[in-house]
């Protein structure tokens, strides 16, 4: 079997220019149109007069979507390639961040993240695989941590477009509560980023034609085959499920969580606490990635749960904070940051050890689909545990029972020997299409 690798006719330059544009493409697809709630939670909660159950179930929607965008992905990526997907992904992202900015009503709302859950899909599943083939097989995991380290730095850019906001058109700490409840800087904050998307879409359509075609069945049960391949699949997503709910939980709530803790947090400490999560997403990437290379993606997905475990407890629990301050909370997202985005890097090369091409789309976008139903289930569980006991504290504590489950799971083995992915078929003659 063979395939066109498009990174063969690359120059260095355009190398990285492609790479750059796949990692922006993937912050304006997560960051932009999905964790971006997760920082105005509380503004939109408020603005539309939500309950917590109705305001995690606003955000769930949007990661139920992205269930049913990788179930789309899955069974027609070898119809449109995986740089099809991105592109089809990415402008969808593009209209869903316009409607957000619109947004008079919850039900356009809940539409437009409906919207952008959905199409995130094919942009999440399409830029490691070709991120992999851009760098070659012995970088796949540096490759999943361009696209994971594009993902964090959307995160900063949001917080800080959320800070500027905040800080223009607000003399006071009245004006700002009144500017969240009509909706004004949630709209602001949508914008801004609409913006943005719009200038990467154009890079992406410049930049990224289609190639990477690898001839096979196509439909769920191609991308079922296709996932067979995957030694021990079965364990690698249901730990992926487990990370997506500790990811989702955190990122959902820890902004109104710290929020709580008045004497210690105000509105700008604890964006600062959601921006380090970014920050260190862009370092977890490369650092997971390079680790990945050579200790082993079991392994490092193990150090990732624990990591986690570790940062959830000091950047949620009250005595830590009490002692620590704002500090602590920032150094402890930071830490957490890279652990989210590393694990995620580590899973994405071990599917490309044993896969390439569209076949690389066709599983990953079944192993997203159950990372879906775990991103999914934070915000509605973490929702209904809030207003059960008027705390998000039993959500953070759900999430380390998660990361002990995943560090059970996962162990300290070595990796399955990998099954020899169809790329490495490919000619050095091979040209891009």
């Amino acid at each position: 079997m063979s395939t066109a690798t498009h990174a063969d006719g690359f120059s260095p330059v355009r190398r990285i220019a492609t790479l750059l544009t796949l990692a922006a493409s993937a912050a304006v697809s997560q960051s932009f149109g999905r964790f971006t709630y997760s920082l105005l939670y509380t503004d939109l909660r408020d603005g539309f007069s939500l309950s917590n159950t109705a305001a995690g179930a606003l955000g769930s929607l949007n990661l139920l979507l992205y269930v049913l965008g990788s179930l789309a992905v899955a069974v027609t990526v070898g119809r449109t390639g995986l740089s099809g997907a991105v592109r089809i992904g990415l402008a969808g992202n593009v209209v869903g961040l316009a409607l957000l900015a619109w947004s008079p009503n919850v039900a356009i709302a809940a539409a437009a993240l409906a919207l952008t859950g959905f199409c995130a899909a094919g942009v999440w599943v399409g830029t490691p695989g070709l991120a992999a083939e851009l760098l070659g097989p012995e970088r796949r995991g540096a490759a999943a941590g361009w696209m994971t380290g594009g993902v964090g730095s959307g995160m900063v850019a949001a917080a800080a477009i959320d800070s500027l906001l905040s800080d223009s058109g607000n003399g006071d700490a009245g004006q700002a509560v009144l500017a969240a409840a009509d909706l004004t800087h949630p709209r602001k904050v949508y914008g801004i980023e609409f913006v943005i998307g719009v200038a990467v879409l154009v890079a992406l359509v410049v930049a990224v034609r289609r190639w990477s075609r690898t001839p096979g069945r196509t439909g769920f049960s191609g991308a079922r085959a296709a996932l067979a391949k995957v030694p021990q699949a079965a364990r690698l997503i249901v730990a992926y499920s487990l990370h997506a709910f500790v990811v989702t939980t955190v990122l959902t709530f820890i902004v109104s969580h710290l929020e709580g803790y008045g004497d210690i947090f105000d509105r700008r400490s604890a964006a600062i606490a959601f921006s380090s999560i970014g920050i260190g997403s862009i370092a977890g990437g490369p650092i997971f990635g390079r680790m990945a290379d050579r200790l082993g993606r079991r392994r490092t997905v193990t150090i990732g749960f624990t990591v986690s475990m570790v940062s959830i407890i000091t950047l949620t629990a009250y005595p830590a904070l009490a002692v620590g301050g704002p500090p602590l909370a920032w150094a402890s997202a930071f830490v957490f940051g890279t652990a989210f985005t590393g694990i995620i890097a580590s899973i994405a090369a071990r599917v490309s050890d044993n896969l390439a091409g569209d076949e690389f789309g066709a599983a990953y976008g079944v192993a997203t689909i159950v990372f879906g139903l775990g991103l999914a289930a934070g915000p509605q569980l973490g929702g209904l545990l809030a207003d059960r006991f008027d705390s998000f504290g039993p959500a953070f504590a759900l999430a380390v029972a998660a990361c002990i489950v995943g560090i059970a799971l996962t162990g300290w083995g070595d990796d399955p020997e990998p099954h020899a992915p169809s790329s490495r078929a490919a000619g050095p003659g091979a040209t891009p299409t």
